[in-house]
C-alpha cells in the first residue's frame, strides 16, 4: 500500500469503520511509512532486530562499527516555556553509547531541513549535564523520505550530509543521512540500480514490495530479516484503533503537503492524481460502492462511472 492508498483507507474508515475489511481484501500490506505503522513494526519488536538491520544498512555500518544492540528512549523532548516540542519517530542509544534518531517523513515542506536541525539540537541539549565535560556522543540522524529532497542529484538516493571546512568534516560526530525512497524506486524501474547489491538497496527492494504490492523477489524471500519484515507489515495485523488515530491526524498531514513543495509541486500533484485514479478503478472493479469510492478519492460519481 502506498501513501495515496493509505489516505483513501483512512477517509473510507471515517465513513464506515467496516471499510477496513474491504481494504484488507484489496491490499496485502499496510503503508509502512506512516508514523503509526513504522513505530509498531520497528519500535515495538522485542529485540529490535528489524530496526538494527535497517539502521546499519542505511548508515553503511559494518563489522566492528555495526550496531549490535539498541535501547529505545522517550520520543519526545517537551518544549520549554514557549518553545516547540521535539517529537521524533525513534530515538535510541546503541551498545557503543551512540545516539540514533530516525524520522520518517511522508511529505516535504519548505522547513523540513530546519526541523531536522532543531530536532538534533534538542537531542544535543540533553546530552551534557551540569559538572560534566562538553563531550558529546556520536549522533546519527536517519531520515527516511517519501519525497524528493535532492533533485539536483537525480541518480543518488542516499545522501550523507556533513558540515565541511576546507574539504574536511568539521564535526564528524554528527552524521545526517537522508534516504529518498521513491527516487530509489524510479532508479530501479529505469534499471540504473540493477547492480547495486548494497544492504541499503536490498532493504529498499523489500520496502518496494510492500509499497508497490509487488511479488516478492526470491533473494528477498530467502532473507530471514525481510521475511520477518513482510510478515510484520501485513495489513491484516493492524487493528482498527490505529487507523482511527491516523485518520484524526490526516487533516494535518494533508495540510503539510499543501504547504510544502515550492519546486515540483505540479509533478507531485499529477502523480498523486494518477495514483488516486488507479485506486478508484481497482475499487470499482472490486464492486465497492461508488459513493464510498467518491468519498475516499474525491472524484465525482460521474468520473468514477467513466473509469
Amino acid at each position: 500500500m502506498n501513501r495515496t492508498q493509505h489516505y483513501s483507507l483512512l477517509k473510507a474508515m471515517e465513513i464506515d469503520k467496516n471499510n477496513l475489511l474491504k481494504y484488507q481484501e484489496l491490499y496485502k500490506y499496510a503503508y509502512i511509512l506512516s508514523d503509526g505503522i513504522f513505530k509498531i513494526v520497528f519500535a515495538e519488536e522485542k529485540d529490535h532486530t528489524l530496526l538494527i538491520s535497517l539502521v546499519n544498512a542505511m548508515l553503511g555500518l559494518q563489522g566492528d562499527d555495526a550496531i549490535k544492540d539498541i535501547t529505545l528512549e522517550m520520543q519526545e523532548f517537551p518544549g520549554v516555556f514557549n518553545k516547540k516540542d521535539c517529537i521524533l519517530d525513534i530515538i535510541g542509544t546503541t551498545n557503543a553509547g551512540e545516539k540514533v534518531l530516525v524520522e520518517v517523513q511522508q511529505q516535504g515542506d519548505d522547513f523540513f531541513r530546519d526541523r531536522v536541525e532543531y530536532y538534533i539540537s534538542r537531542v544535543i541539549e540533553n546530552q551534557v549535564h551540569a559538572s560534566e565535560k562538553y563531550e558529546l556522543p556520536r549522533i546519527y540522524f536517519l531520515g527516511l523520505l517519501d519525497f524528493e529532497l535532492f533533485p539536483e542529484e537525480p541518480q543518488k538516493y542516499i545522501h550523507h550530509v556533513d558540515e565541511m571546512c576546507n574539504g574536511r568534516k568539521f564535526f564528524p560526530k554528527i552524521q545526517k543521512i537522508f534516504v529518498e525512497i521513491d527516487k530509489f524506486f524510479e532508479l530501479e524501474k529505469a534499471g540504473i540500480t540493477v547492480n547495486d547489491n548494497s544492504e541499503a538497496a536490498q532493504w529498499l527492494r523489500a520496502i518496494k514490495v510492500i509499497v508497490k504490492e509487488e511479488p516478492v523477489p526470491e533473494k528477498i524471500m530467502q532473507n530471514e530479516t525481510f521475511r520477518r519484515l513482510l510478515d510484520s507489515v501485513k495489513l491484516i495485523n493492524f487493528v482498527e484503533e490505529l487507523f482511527n488515530c491516523e485518520a484524526r491526524n490526516m487533516t494535518d498531514l494533508k495540510a503539510e503537503h499543501e504547504i510544502g513543495f515550492s519546486e515540483g509541486a505540479a509533478e507531485e500533484r499529477a502523480k498523486a492524481e494518477k495514483e488516486k485514479r488507479e485506486m478508484a478503478k481497482i475499487l470499482k472493479e472490486k464492486n465497492v460502492a461508488v459513493s464510498i469510492i467518491a468519498e475516499s478519492t474525491g472524484f465525482s460519481e460521474k468520473e468514477i462511472q467513466a473509469l
